[in-house]
């Protein structure tokens, strides 16, 4: 399992947050059902449109007989869960915290594989207490992309 910084942001209180996602490997229970088939790269904004109907919808099958022709699939990896860390004083700290919400993360999922092949934490994995929808960009000295290993 790793982890990747998505972002950081700031709550209407001026409150700092890190937004850190979190991915299965190969081997790991649940990995496949988050291994999605999706295009090579994203359609750009004139190809979107070229796929729009009057209605201004775009069909499954327009969109996946484009990608087939031109674009091609790839398989990718998508996260099974994400947490937002109140920022912390160095990536260092950020990196215990997510060292720590692996393992919790790794024994939901174990339990989780005997029974689903879908991830459904716990209450104590997914306090998520305030909504994203009232997050801005903010400060990025904690840069989105970062990867985060394992221990």
């Amino acid at each position: 399992m790793y982890a990747r910084i998505d972002s950081t942001q700031v709550n209407k209180k001026g409150q700092e947050f890190v937004r850190v996602d979190f991915y299965l490997e190969k081997g790991e229970p649940l990995y496949d059902g988050y291994r999605v088939r999706m295009p090579a790269r994203e359609l750009t904004e004139k190809e979107l449109t070229s796929l729009t109907g009057k209605g201004g919808n775009i069909s499954k099958a327009d969109y996946e007989a484009y990608v087939d022709k031109h674009i091609g699939w790839e398989m990718k990896d998508t996260p099974f869960n994400c947490h937002m860390f109140a920022k912390p004083a160095t990536l260092e700290d950020l990196d215990d915290a997510v060292q720590a919400r692996i393992k919790l993360l790794k024994a939901n999922c174990a339990e989780n594989a005997k029974t689903s092949a879908e991830f459904k934490p716990v209450r104590i994995l997914c306090p998520l207490t305030v909504c994203a929808a009232k997050y801005s960009k903010g400060s990025k000295e904690i840069m989105p992309g970062t990867e985060l290993a394992e221990a």
